[in-house]
Order: structure tokens, then sequence, then C-alpha cells
């Protein structure tokens, strides 16, 4: 099946080739931008009408310092002002600061002022994005769900009261894996907030890109003058996206039979995850707002989610499980015997004893889930007896590669020998 173009993967294909961020936290950066200019004007009904989805998104870019997360952030940062459609609240700030600004028709000369309280909350370090205050990340999981909370109301010291219309909060921060869990508390992490966050986790660069294979000719910051004449190509799409107002995204019937399908196979396997945060249970509506947003970052505009929209995004959110049981737990990795042995059989039987993680998941269905791959392959690689390398898919994202190496593979050879002297 074709992908029709998008603002999405045209933006990625043009930028990738010349920066080392992962193409996930570009990704995932793109997505958020598409989010915050949807606002309240595009939704989503289900269960027969008596459930409202907003396709509004938490996002949290982890990785150590280094790996590139300011490139996505300032890019979705730089579109979002540029198109200038939704208040963008980054920098320093106290939670009581970012409330009464949401609180605040924001107008400025020759546009239509901002009535609703709609707000993008953009940081590259989470660690310094809401100076900390034990409120903070309760009113955020508050405002998250904006269909629950049309009129949101926060009560000051006295009499006074700050009420916000039709609230519509996005976030994106990035974080350390250090500071995020200096940051967030436990009773964050299992009281719900955790659960709302899309955790795209990252070790490694996409690629090294020469940083001196010019002579610049003035001292401007080689990234942002990329980002800056790259931006104005893009904006135009997230101002087109902001015009339409009171649109309902309905899924055509492939796009609903494939999310049902899933949904039902998902719901029955979810206990093998005993995750205490909440995340995979919100993983189904997780899909449907990334499949929302996908539906609005195809050029050819159209309020039905097509096949295509829901196969990436149920694939695109179920490969984060792993990194939110990771950073929420911020535990061991424990071997499992039996899958590890079924992983080892896999790399020994395909070619040059090497797969891909996707070809490994697909083989090991009913045997492991994406979690226990990934503790399986970190606990190989321990031992030295796998190695990982990053699989360029170009404008497709990224991938590992698992290769066999070490005992079982020497093993195996032995083994070989023997029987063919037989």
């Amino acid at each position: 099946m074709e992908t029709p173009r998008s603002f999405i993967h045209d933006l990625i294909a043009e930028v990738l080739p010349e920066v080392e961020t992962p193409y996930s936290w570009l990704y995932w950066s793109l997505i958020y931008s598409i989010s915050s200019s949807a606002a309240n004007n595009h939704y989503l009904l289900s269960f027969k009408g008596n459930f409202t989805y907003y396709p509004n998104v938490y996002i949290i870019l982890l990785g150590e310092s280094g790996l590139g997360k300011a490139f996505g952030i300032t890019l979705a940062k730089k579109l979002l002002t540029e198109a200038d459609i939704t208040r963008v609240i980054s920098g320093r700030s106290s939670i009581q600061a970012i409330v009464q600004e949401l609180s605040q028709t924001q107008s400025a000369p020759g546009k239509a002022p901002i009535t609703d309280s709609r707000g993008a909350i953009i940081n590259g370090e989470l660690s310094t994005a809401i100076i900390s205050d034990p409120d903070a990340l309760t009113i955020l999981t508050d405002l998250f769900d904006s269909n629950d909370n049309p009129n949101w109301t926060n009560r000051l010291k006295g009499d006074g009261k700050e009420k916000l219309k039709n609230p519509y909060i996005t976030c994106l921060f990035g974080s350390s894996p250090a500071h995020f869990y200096d940051k967030i508390p436990q009773a964050n992490i299992e009281g719900g907030y955790i659960s709302r966050n899309l955790i795209i986790y990252e070790e490694q660069r996409s690629k090294d890109v020469d940083p001196l294979d010019e002579e610049e000719d003035d001292k401007t910051d080689k990234v942002d003058k990329f980002i800056s004449i790259i931006a104005p190509k893009y904006v135009p799409h997230l101002r087109e996206i902001a015009k339409r107002v009171k649109t309902r995204l309905i899924p055509n019937e492939a796009a609903r039979k494939i999310y049902n399908t899933w949904r039902r196979e998902w719901r029955n396997n979810q206990a093998i995850y005993n995750d205490r945060t909440g995340f995979i249970n919100r993983v189904p509506d997780h899909v449907i707002k990334v499949a929302m947003c996908l539906c609005l970052s195809r050029y050819e505009f159209s309020n039905i989610i097509i096949e295509s929209d829901m196969l990436e995004a149920i694939e695109k959110v179920t490969l984060l499980v792993y990194a939110s049981k990771k950073t929420s737990e911020g535990t061991g990795i424990d071997p499992l015997a039996q899958a590890t042995k079924r992983v080892i059989d896999f790399l020994i039987s395909a070619e040059n004893n090497e797969m891909s993680r996707k070809d490994l998941l697909v083989a090991g269905y009913g045997n492991f889930d994406p979690v226990s791959l990934d503790r399986i392959i970190d606990t190989l690689m321990e031992m030295k007896w796998v190695k990982r390398d990053r699989l360029n898919l170009g404008v497709n994202g990224s991938d590992w590669l698992y290769k066999l190496a070490g005992e079982p593979l020497e093993s195996y050879k032995r083994f070989k020998e023997q029987r063919s002297k037989k």
C-alpha cells in the first residue's frame, strides 16, 4: 500500500540527510506540530458517539545529552511560532504562570484572537520547563483530558479564580534519563502523568555529520539557519489545519476494521506487560490520536482517516511500549530463558545470522512481545552474544539490526561441522 504524501514524511526527507538527530525524534516532533495546530477544531467520536477524542499529545524525547533532541524541538517551536495559530509557551515557567496565560485572550493586529485555552508547551529540557511545584504535573495530567474539562477552573488563594475555556494542551519536552527520574516523582509515574506521555527513547545519533564541511560566511548557527530556510515552506500546511473549524475525523471502513481487530487483540494480551503506569491501557487511545494527526498531515485535505494512517499509528505507538516501561520503572533487565532461546534460534537460522527487530517480532509472534525482545537483546549484548546496529530505512525511518556473534554462533558452526562429517 502506497502512503500518500504528507507534511511529516516530506519534511523528514528534507532534513534527515542534514542532521544527526534520530529519525524518531524528528518524526514525533512533527506529530507534535500537527497536534498543536489542530486544537479543538478536530475531533473523533467513538463508542457510538459517547466519547470524543481530540488529537492533543504529550511527548518526551528521552536520551543522553548530545544526541540531537534540540533540533526536533527547535524545529517544532519554529514551525508553530511562524504559523502563529496557538500560544507557544516555552522557557522556564511556573504552572501558575502557564495557567494564567492560557486563561487570557491572545490577540495581535490583523489576526483573529485566540479566545479558547489552547497552548503548546515546549522546552528542550524537562528539568527547566516547569519550576519545581508539586502540583505542576498533576495539573498537566488533568488538562490532558480536554474532553473531560470543557471549562477548567483554577481556584486561587482567597476568592480568586482562573477559568480555562475548552483547554487544549500539548507538551513537547526533552530529557536525559537522569533528569527524568529527578523531575518526575513516583506519584506522577503511577498516578497518570506518564500514561498520558509518548516517551521516545533513543541511544544513538542517526549518523555522523561532518561539522566543518564548508566555510561559513558569518557566525549564524548552522542549525538555526537551516531551520529558518525550511520552516516557511511547511508553515502554510499548519495554518490550513488551523483554519478547519469543528471538523469531525472519521475512519473509513478499512481503518475501522484494522483498529477494532487490533484493539481486541491488544486488550486480550495486555496483561503480559505488568504495567504500573497505566500506559498499556492508554495505548489504543494514543493510536487514535496519532492516526488523527497522520490524517491531518496529508496534503490532500480530507476528514477521512484511511488504512495507512491507522497502520502507521499502530506501528509507531506500540513501538513505544518498551521505552515507557523501562524509563518509568527504572529497573534492571531480567533474562527470559525460553524466549531467549527462541531469539537465538531465529538468528542462527537467518541469512548471515542477522535479523531486523521488526522481522524478529514477526517471527516470534506468540513467543515474545516487544518489551520481552528488548530485554532479551540487552542481556545478549551484555553477554557479547549479539551485536546491534542502526538500520537506515531512508524516509521510512530506521530499525535495529541484530547480528549473532560469540559463543552461540561458534557452537552452531561446530555442530554443523560435526554433522557434515557423519
